[in-house]
Order: structure tokens, then sequence, then C-alpha cells
């Protein structure tokens, strides 16, 4: 039995990352909260954030007054005034509280999925190294997600089994050609742009005409392998400037594929090619990670931790 506080409503939980809709689900508040039916609402034709919520309070019957909610982004989640990086909308918090009653929690997308992980319905499956993440114990882990775009998180679990999650805009980092071949293909995906983001490389679809452009000699297969390569670096690079020495995780659409077993040798070459601190890198696991409806669950587990202690022991 999951206690709830006497008069406490559902949780509201929103997905506003996607190109396209958004994507809302209630759940009963609790320390481990279970998702139903997740409604999705196409953003086409429709002037403002807002009026997404109220379509929402009236389709389902859900006032919106006195909800405790959470806000899934893409991009940066901070500041009084947000824009939505794949709409034209802005958000501001002031703006949803007067709507909600209380103020929302925004989160960035790829924090929520960190988040989502501590929910224990992830499917974790190791990329090296064995085992799986371990949130019982004290540590730093490292979070990358490949999809829509790329982003990054960390997750920081203290003596207690607390969790803390810090959003990143790691994707955006700029990315430095390590070979004659990178800089070829990174000059062409550069373009007239002032330099060339990891986001920007790793996000290249493998058909695109750059590859032709940029290295005519490369077989379409051999595309596959070097992004996955440049994963690796990527991984690698974080888990050094994060100081995540407990593991990485990597999900994402995207990844899945960039991590098929074909791949999977380049990336353990880039990731271990680092001679510097080679005890804690050799030792470092890394994980694909797996799980339905990520950002809501995230979402979810994130509005958990502001519950009455006493609620979340007992829950």
């Amino acid at each position: 039995m999951r206690p709830v506080m006497e008069g406490e409503r559902p949780w509201l939980l929103i997905e506003a990352s996607h190109e396209g809709a958004v994507r809302l689900a209630t759940v009963s508040p609790s320390a481990q909260p279970h998702l139903g039916v997740v409604h999705e609402i196409g953003i086409a034709g429709i002037p403002t954030f807002t009026d997404v919520l109220q379509r929402f309070e009236r389709e389902k019957n859900v006032p919106l007054s006195g909800l405790r909610c959470g806000i899934a982004i893409a991009g940066a989640a901070s500041g009084e005034t947000i824009s939505l990086v794949r709409s034209r909308w802005t958000i501001s918090r002031a703006g949803l509280e007067a709507v909600l009653g209380h103020p929302p929690v925004i989160l960035n997308d790829v924090a929520a999925r960190a988040w989502a992980t501590r929910s224990g319905t992830a499917n974790i499956v190791p990329v090296r190294g064995i085992g799986t993440p371990s949130f019982g114990r004290p540590g730093r882990y490292g979070m990358i997600m490949v999809e829509e775009g790329l982003g990054a998180a960390i997750v920081d679990v203290d003596r207690d089994s607390g969790a803390r999650v810090l959003e990143t805009e790691g994707g955006h980092m700029e990315f430095a050609p390590a070979n004659e071949r990178e800089e070829r293909l990174a000059k062409a995906v550069r373009g007239t742009a002032a330099m060339v983001s990891w986001e920007m490389m790793l996000m290249l679809d493998r058909f695109d005409p750059l590859w032709s452009k940029a290295l005519p000699e490369l077989p379409e297969p051999d595309r596959a392998r070097l992004q996955t390569g440049l994963l690796g670096r990527f991984a690698i690079n974080l888990m050094h400037s994060f100081g995540a020495w407990q593991g990485m995780m990597i999900t994402g659409s995207r990844a899945a594929r960039m991590l098929e077993p074909g791949n999977r040798m380049a990336f353990d070459q880039e990731f271990s090619a680092r001679r510097r601190f080679s005890r804690l890198v050799g030792a470092a696991p890394v994980w694909r990670v797996d799980q339905h409806e990520a950002v809501l669950a995230g979402i979810a587990q994130r509005l958990a931790q502001d519950r009455p202690s006493g609620l979340r022991a007992a829950a």
C-alpha cells in the first residue's frame, strides 16, 4: 500500500521535449510512482503551452488548479522564462504557477532519463564491464542520451542513498578532431558555422551527402563505426570531466543503433585509449539503458524526491 497524504492530488507529468507533440500523464503520489495512460496532444495550430494544459484539463476532466507538476524540456531548464527548443513557445515559471497553484518542477529531458534509472524498471545491458549501476552506494555516474539530440547529465548518490541529478549541456561542447579523417569530416559538418559541436558530429545521419563529400573513400558500414568510436571518446571525456568513475549510462534510440554488437569494438577502442587514470578507466563500466516512457517516469521520480521523508520511507 502506498501512503498518500490526506487531500493529496495526482501529479501531472509533462514531456515537452519531442518535436510536434506534448505528452502528459498523471500518477498517484508515491515513492515509486507507476505511470498509467499517456495522453498525447499535437501542437500544430495550438497558440500557447497554456492552451495545451487547458485542453488536457477539458479532455481528461482533471482540474489543473492544485496539481503538483513536473515538465521535461530539451535544452537548459534555467531561468524564469524558458524557450521550448522544439517548438515556438516560451513558458514562464510564474505563469505556470498561476495556472497550477504550485511552482512547477522543470528539468532537462536527459536529467529526467537519469532520474528514471532509479525506478528499477529500466533494461540495463553492459557495453563494457559487468554488473549494473548500484544506487545504494555513494558515487557518481554519467548519463548520455543520443536521440533527437545529444545530451548529458550527472547522477550523484550520497551515503544515505539519496540522489541528485545535475543537468549539463555537454553535447554542445566543441568537437576536436583527433586525425586527418575526422578533420575533413568536421570541416564539412561545420559548414559556415563558427564551430562544430559533439552533437553535430554524432547526429550526422550516415546517409547524409556530407559523408561522400568529406570522406568519399569511406564505405557506408564504416561510417557507423567511426561515429560509434566518437561516442566512446565523448563518453570517456565526460567521465573525466564529470568525475563519473562509477560508470557511464548511455540511452536513446540512436545510441542503441550505434552500440549494436558489430560496432562495440570501435567504442571500446576509443574509450580505453587514454593512459591517464588508466586504473579508474579500466575498471569503469558502461551500460546501455532502455526504459519504457523514460522521460515521464523520470519526472515522477524527481517529484517523489520532494515528498516528506516519512512518506518516502513508508511507501
